[in-house]
């Protein structure tokens, strides 16, 4: 029975570390036709100069940024193309603790009950409280990262 639980634990994680490679190619250049304009993206260069600002067009000689007046960067220079994430760490965790003070709040009326009746008695504030705190501690963690939209293969 143990053995059985091992492989299928196996079987899972190597599937949860197999879903990165099915993925987009992040190498073709027309990858840039999912941005839309207006759409916050950062570029690194060549140089390692990092610009940033909304994305306007792209045709096989460059991509062209708006931030003031329009940047244009050429194709031989542009190394990644990334979005900036849609939340922002600070609303993710927001979210998060709102999601976990309900979760907090379902669990004081469900389990806090029992555990009222068994003579163990965890208060209110504390299943709240502590459902927001794990709730913000997920928020904060998740997502956010960086999505390459075109990374150029050397």
């Amino acid at each position: 029975m143990m053995m059985r639980r091992r492989l299928i634990a196996s079987v899972i994680l190597a599937a949860l570390f197999a879903v990165p490679v099915f993925g987009g190619d992040a190498g073709d250049w027309s990858n840039l036709r999912k941005l839309k304009p207006g759409v916050p993206i950062g570029v690194i260069q060549s140089d390692q100069k990092r610009v940033e600002g909304g994305f306007e067009s792209f045709s096989d000689a460059g991509l062209t940024l708006r931030g003031g007046p329009p940047i244009v960067i050429p194709k031989d220079s542009v190394v990644r193309v990334y979005r900036r994430p849609h939340l922002r760490r600070g609303w993710r965790a927001v979210l998060g603790a709102a999601i976990g003070v309900a979760a907090g709040a379902i669990l004081s009326s469900t389990v806090g009950d029992r555990y009222r009746n068994e003579g163990q008695d965890v208060p209110t504030a504390g299943w709240v409280l502590g459902g927001a705190a794990i709730g913000a501690g997920i928020g904060a963690a998740s997502g956010g990262g960086d999505h390459t939209v075109y990374r150029r293969i050397r």
